[in-house]
């Protein structure tokens, strides 16, 4: 629990602030305290935020195209359904973040503890990637203005943003779902990794995250189009 940590823990706001700019010292602390629910309940809701304030009406425009992109008819009722599309939507990513928490802690849990020896355990993983993924979260937030502007709710600063050389295709679609802010997250998780168990190099943990950043954009590219 939380509530039974020391005083001199970093407190949820300091926390918050150490995962951007001293992620080694946090993560030393969680080392010996991995605290996780308070930094995933953060970042869960700036994931819904992100979401409950795009207006219903974006969300319906969004489906339409869908629907012509793939050939099929409109329904009349399209228009009435924006609320239910905005909710499922809410839900959806709310759920998705802590899922996906919990199985990337189980993802690295089984790499480096399993495979490679470490001595971390899951809770202290999960501890890591849950302060870590709220880099990302806040990012989402960061980019509903250009959402907004553009109508695009996908729209993101990745990696894809500076390949506008490209044609629309496979490799550009892969270099959109390599968001800088889920980067930038990743680099953090390294880190994380590295104060669990110090004998870990940050080299390899970096190497390992980013290839999973890479596989994850490759995989989920071939559907994306």
């Amino acid at each position: 629990m939380e509530d039974s940590v020391p005083s001199s823990f970093p407190s949820l706001p300091q926390r918050l602030l150490q995962v951007f700019f001293s992620p080694g010292d946090l993560f030393t602390a969680l080392r010996e305290k991995p605290v996780w629910f308070g930094a995933l309940a953060v970042g869960g809701f700036l994931a819904v935020l992100s979401v409950v304030l795009i207006p219903t009406e974006l969300w319906v425009e969004v489906a339409r195209n869908q629907l012509i992109a793939q050939g099929q008819e409109v329904p009349a009722a399209l228009d009435s359904t924006g609320s239910i599309i905005r909710i499922l939507s809410v839900l959806g990513g709310g759920i998705f973040f802590f899922i996906w928490a919990f199985f990337l802690a189980g993802i690295v849990t089984l790499v480096f503890s399993f495979l490679f020896g470490d001595e971390g355990r899951y809770v202290q993983y999960l501890s890591v990637l849950g302060h870590a993924f709220i880099i990302s979260a806040l990012g989402a937030l960061l980019m509903l203005p250009l959402r907004l502007s553009q109508g695009d709710p996908s729209v993101t600063l990745s990696l894809g943003t500076f390949a506008f050389f490209l044609e629309e295709g496979y490799p550009l679609r892969v270099l959109k779902m390599l968001d800088l802010f889920s980067l930038w997250s990743y680099a953090v998780m390294a880190i994380g990794v590295t104060k669990i168990d110090p004998k870990r190099g940050l080299g390899f943990a970096l190497g390992f995250f980013f290839l999973f950043a890479v596989g994850s954009a490759m995989f989920f590219g071939i559907f994306g189009g």
